[in-house]
C-alpha cells in the first residue's frame, strides 16, 4: 500500500515554468499599465487573471532523481480597466501532459499540451474584431541546470498541429535568482525572487520579446507553500495569443498564491 501510495501522485517538486515567463503557475492576479497596446483599447490600466498548476501524477521513478508523469491546466484572462461594458480582451487555455526528471542540479522536462485563445465576446461587438483560429498542438523540451540560488533554463518547441498554419519552431531562455531568506514574517520564511525570460518564435520571425520580474516571496515552513508580490515588466510581442503579431510593452504588479 505505502508503494501504491509513493508512486501515484508522488511527493516530487512540481515543473514549473521559469519565474519571469508571463506564463505562469498558481493563482496569480496582475495589475499592469499597459504603455504599448496591443489591442484596440491601447495605452491603459488592465488586469490579468490566472489560474494554473502542473500536478505529478505517477512516479516513473522514485528516489533521489525521480522521474515523474505530470497533467496540467493554465487559464489566462485580461481585462480593460477603463470600458465596463466590453471588459475581458480575450481569454487564453492550455491543457497538456509533462514528464520531469531531477538529475541532481539538472532538471529535464518534456510537455505536449494544447493551446487555444478566445476574444471576449463584448470586445469583439465594440470592435468589429474577429478571434483567431488559435488552436494548437505544441511539443516541447526544458532544460534546467541550478547553481546555488541561480537556475538557468532553455526551452525549444514545435506546433505539431495549427490551424493557421504558421511557422512552427520556437525557443525561450531564463535566469531565475531564488534568494536566501532575509527574514520571518507571519511564521513564515521572507526571501527575494526575480527573474528575466526572453522568448522567441518563428511565427513572428524571430522577433525577440523580454520579460522581468523582481520581488518577495513569503513560504509557509509546514508545507513549502508560498505568496509571492512582484513588479513584473514586458517587452516585445504580445503575451495573448489573439494579439501575437502585435507589440506590447506594460508594467505592473502580481500578487500570486501557490495551490
Amino acid at each position: 500500500m505505502l508503494a501504491a501510495q509513493t508512486r501515484i501522485f508522488p511527493a516530487v517538486p512540481h515543473y514549473e515554468l521559469p519565474e519571469a515567463s508571463p506564463r505562469v503557475h498558481g493563482l496569480v492576479g496582475r495589475i499592469i499599465s499597459v504603455r504599448r497596446g496591443e489591442s484596440n483599447f491601447g495605452r491603459e490600466l488592465e488586469a490579468e487573471v490566472a489560474l494554473g498548476e502542473n500536478f505529478p501524477v505517477l512516479a516513473l521513478r522514485r528516489g533521489s532523481r525521480p522521474i515523474s508523469l505530470g497533467f496540467g491546466t493554465q487559464i489566462y484572462g485580461r481585462f480593460s480597466l477603463g470600458d465596463r461594458r466590453s471588459a475581458l480582451i480575450s481569454n487564453d487555455w492550455v491543457v497538456g501532459l509533462n514528464t520531469s526528471a531531477s538529475l541532481g542540479a539538472w532538471t529535464l522536462t518534456g510537455e505536449l499540451y494544447h493551446e487555444s485563445s478566445h476574444l471576449g465576446d463584448e470586445y469583439g461587438d465594440r470592435f468589429g474584431a474577429d478571434r483567431l483560429d488559435w488552436t494548437r498542438e505544441v511539443a516541447a523540451a526544458w532544460v534546467s541546470y541550478t547553481a546555488g540560488q541561480v537556475r538557468l533554463s532553455g526551452n525549444l518547441s514545435y506546433v505539431l498541429l495549427d490551424e493557421l498554419d504558421l511557422d512552427r519552431a520556437g525557443a525561450a531562455v531564463a535566469m531565475d535568482l531564488d534568494g536566501r531568506p532575509i527574514g520571518g514574517l507571519l511564521g513564515g520564511r521572507l526571501r527575494p525572487i526575480g527573474g528575466v525570460f526572453f522568448d522567441a518564435t518563428a511565427a513572428t520571425r524571430w522577433r525577440i520579446s523580454s520579460s522581468a520580474k523582481l520581488g518577495l516571496a513569503l513560504s509557509a515552513p509546514a508545507n513549502g507553500r508560498e505568496i509571492g508580490i512582484a513588479l513584473i515588466a514586458h517587452d516585445g510581442l504580445s503575451t495573448q495569443r489573439q494579439f501575437f503579431r502585435r507589440e506590447s510593452r506594460y508594467f505592473g504588479a502580481e500578487l500570486r498564491f501557490d495551490l
